[in-house]
């Protein structure tokens, strides 16, 4: 169960939606402590969203990055410590908020934000709530379902080639339908906004929705709004900077034709 004196604020949402931004937001321009493993991946792989060794592959080589180098500062002991649990135990066998440690004491918010939990069953998001308390805070980021789609796979070849080739770009995102149905399928899931909200407003009292255009403009009113949600400040000189530095580039892809988008968007919306 979560520390009483601790209040979390956790981002859900899908890949390409703002989630980096969001999270240098809450970590720069207010007074959360954000962990310093942005996705931690905790839940969704409790409740097999995403399969245990993804997870415990990928922190092991956060730790071969970083294990050498000296852990002086709290975070940086949080960061060391949370990549050491989670590739070597099971999910079951941690306790979520302990992944925090030693960043609890003196942090009256802290937060992750991990896009896959938009797609957690009912029973985990119960559990999530059951851990991190009544008084969390959720915040689901949304964007146009094909935009997204077509950011995701410039990200997976980013992701699965190391001097991604775009030359066959046209042809590569058509073929995917049919290569990796379950990749595909997946981002169908990562777009239903109205599932996620509906889950998550059942067991969690404080939840807000930002669309991905409204975030990256990050506009007064909605800055407010982000103030009013979280009960804190942000703090305009910061977040000035965030904001000048929002660019999460991926190689750039050549445009695509009229008539390959819109072959693509009939496959990805024709289930």
């Amino acid at each position: 169960m979560g520390s009483i004196d601790n209040k979390f604020v956790i981002g859900i949402g899908s890949q390409r939606a703002g989630s980096t931004l969001l999270h240098r937001i809450l970590d720069r321009c207010t007074d959360i402590f954000m962990h310093p493993v942005k996705e931690l991946h905790y839940f969704d792989t409790l409740f097999d969203v995403r399969r245990p060794a993804v997870l415990r592959e990928f922190s092991e080589r956060q730790l071969k990055r970083i294990e050498d180098t000296p852990a002086i500062t709290k975070p940086q002991q949080c960061r060391l410590r949370a990549n050491r649990m989670l590739a070597t135990r099971k999910v079951e066998n941690i306790d979520y908020v302990d992944l925090y440690r030693p960043c609890l004491l003196g942090s009256e918010f802290v937060g992750e934000v991990t896009p896959e939990y938009m797609i957690l069953p009912e029973e985990g998001v119960k559990h999530m709530r059951e851990t991190i308390g009544d008084s969390a805070k959720i915040i689901l980021l949304t964007r146009d379902p094909f935009e997204r789609f077509l950011s995701s796979f410039k990200l997976l070849k980013a992701y699965t080639e190391i001097e991604p080739d775009f030359s066959d770009f046209e042809q590569e995102l058509l073929d995917v339908f049919e290569r990796m149905p379950s990749w595909v399928a997946q981002q169908r899931q990562l777009n239903d906004y109205a599932a996620a909200s509906e889950r998550y407003q059942r067991h969690f009292s404080n939840f807000l929705s930002i669309e991905f255009d409204a975030l990256t403009a990050l506009e007064e009113p909605l800055i407010e709004q982000l103030e009013e949600f979280l009960g804190l400040e942000l703090k305009r000189g910061p977040l000035q900077n965030v904001m000048a530095r929002k660019v999460n580039s991926l190689a750039a892809a050549p445009p695509l034709s009229d008539s390959a988008l819109e072959i693509a968007r009939q496959r990805f919306f024709d289930e």
